[in-house]
């Protein structure tokens, strides 16, 4: 799945369609990292739950799921429940771009799964050094997002987590041991253009009205 800088990188570049400022635009670029915060991204997370229920994956799409449990607060454009929305179709369209170019061009025979997965996320963790983001949070605004991002029936986070984010967003380090390596399966410019694909794809989806299609 892409990673944190990846995520901030699509939602800085969707926040300015949204035109959220101040405090909105904060809690729409956490949220575009909350599904991942109790899945286990940052190991000294309070409560570590399973990535299906942070992820909401059963039945159908999560980004599917997602939106019909708290479809009034991304109509009402809520930004934490539109930025975790964000999260959860990044990572699907991502993903089924990788599956499917596989399948369509034959590129994964005798391959298995788990061997798949590493290069997609070694592709992924690579175009991630391209970007270096950060929250920018002051002390005083973390029990406010804590108590807003928890209002996500999935998430459970305190203060203390979300420092730890911040920390690991300067740090910036996550992805050191594959700098300077080449792509296995993208270029830089395919993933250009899926992520300039796939913004799009979630404005027609969700910020044009009703939903037509996800």
């Amino acid at each position: 799945m892409p990673s944190w800088n990846i995520h901030l990188e699509a939602g800085t570049r969707l926040v300015k369609k949204l035109k959220f400022t101040g405090t909105k635009r904060k809690e729409f670029l956490f949220a575009c990292l909350l599904p991942d915060i109790n899945n286990g991204y940052i190991n000294k997370v309070k409560v570590q739950k399973h990535h299906h229920e942070t992820h909401y994956a059963y039945d159908q799409k999560s980004s599917l799921n997602f939106y019909a449990e708290n479809r009034q607060h991304i109509t009402e454009r809520d930004p934490i429940y539109l930025g975790y929305l964000f999260h959860l179709y990044t990572d699907g369209f991502f993903n089924y771009d990788f599956y499917r170019t596989i399948k369509r061009h034959k590129l994964g025979q005798g391959i298995d799964r788990d061997a798949k997965s590493k290069i997609k996320h070694h592709d992924f963790w690579l175009y991630d050094s391209n970007f270096h983001h950060c929250l920018n949070l002051k002390p005083e605004d973390l029990p406010a997002l804590a108590k807003r991002a928890n209002a996500v029936s999935a998430a459970e986070i305190t203060p203390e987590d979300i420092a730890d984010v911040e920390r690991i967003l300067v740090e910036d380090s996550l992805n050191d041991d594959i700098k300077g390596q080449h792509y296995q399966f993208y270029t830089k410019q395919r993933l250009d253009e899926l992520m300039e694909d796939m913004i799009d794809s979630f404005t027609n989806d969700y910020l044009k009205g009703d939903r037509h299609h996800a």
